[in-house]
């Protein structure tokens, strides 16, 4: 019976320390969001955020005979885009990912747009779709899937290599399983032939070989290349909403204030990434992309290779993934 007694006694003494530590740990919060906001530097980081946001202005109409597109109030829209900035020479955004948010159900859909794709671009004239960033900004780029496409993503993230690998680096590498084998040069660094293979199956990349997966193209397709893309992009997803990711969330912040080009508030990286953890990227992740089936090859007059996009075939791709409430 005494021993009964004694290890109440500890249940209770430990019940009401952990209660005392929860009632500490709710007051420091509510000091650092408020009164302390001002020399926090993840505070000063979403507020610095705020201020420097992006905001997307009225949707503007679409050329003639596009749809456009209703979503849903739960539905929202982003980009993702990687760009290959270097020094003295820009930058192009080789990558084009508008991912779908269904925020009622967790759901996401990805679409990769091809970065040849000819596009007319408001107030430019036709060009490719990847250089529309760099001459007038994701405002520029949202008019322009807009007008093209009948979508208007609203918000956007853009970063370039370093800052992918310094990604992959704190989240201390990826793993994916791929049905697929991808072998393509690459450099000394990599492997001493300078010829790297990975897949079929379960792969674990570091940051330089996940760059030269995404980034491969002298033995592939720039559509192969947005099929690995969109499976880095799902790894990346899977290791942040982990338990361990979720412990690396201030060096991602980090990284997001100093590498990232964005106008999503740093907060709501937060809450999706705690939303997140009964979140399974193999049954709420849809895959798709703007593939050779809805294009056709062009040569520009002035000999760029291109891709015409056929519009009613996109718009129908686009439609199936913007619907969430057809998904079992």
């Amino acid at each position: 019976m005494k021993t009964t007694k004694n290890r109440a006694r500890k249940q209770l003494i430990l019940i009401s320390f952990l209660f005392v530590i929860f009632i500490m740990t709710i007051g420091l919060i509510y000091l650092g969001s408020t009164v302390f906001r001002s020399q926090l530097p993840f505070f000063q980081l979403i507020d610095s955020k705020d201020e420097d946001s992006v905001i997307v202005g009225p949707e503007p109409t679409p050329n003639e005979g596009v749809i456009d597109f209703e979503t849903d109030p739960s539905v929202s829209l982003y980009m993702v885009l990687g760009s290959d900035y270097r020094p003295q020479s820009g930058f192009r955004t080789d990558v084009l990912l508008l991912i779908a948010l269904d925020k009622s159900s967790g759901r996401m859909s990805f679409v990769s747009f091809p970065r040849d794709l000819w596009v007319t671009i408001p107030g430019y004239g036709e060009q490719r779709i990847n250089v529309v960033m760099q001459t007038g900004g994701f405002q520029l780029l949202a008019d322009t899937l807009q007008y093209n496409f009948g979508v208007y993503p609203t918000q956007y993230a853009m970063i370039d290599m370093e800052g992918f690998i310094d990604v992959i680096d704190v989240l201390g590498g990826i793993s994916f399983e791929t049905d697929s084998y991808t072998a393509d040069a690459c450099e000394k660094e990599l492997d001493p032939d300078k010829w790297c293979e990975v897949g079929p199956g379960m792969v674990t990349l570091d940051s330089q070989w996940a760059l030269w997966y995404v980034r491969a193209r002298y033995n592939s397709s720039d559509f192969d290349r947005m099929r690995r893309t969109q499976e880095v992009v799902k790894a990346v997803i899977d290791k942040v909403v982990s338990p361990a990711g979720l412990l690396k969330i201030p060096d991602l912040t980090r990284i997001y204030d100093t590498e990232v080009e964005s106008n999503i508030n740093p907060d709501q990286i937060f809450v999706l990434s705690q939303a997140g953890l009964n979140f399974n990227s193999d049954q709420d992740i849809r895959r798709f992309t703007i593939g050779p089936e809805v294009v056709t090859s062009w040569t520009t007059p002035d000999g760029g290779a291109v891709l015409l996009p056929h519009i009613e075939a996109i718009q129908g791709i686009l439609q199936e993934a913007l619907n969430f409430e057809s998904v079992p």
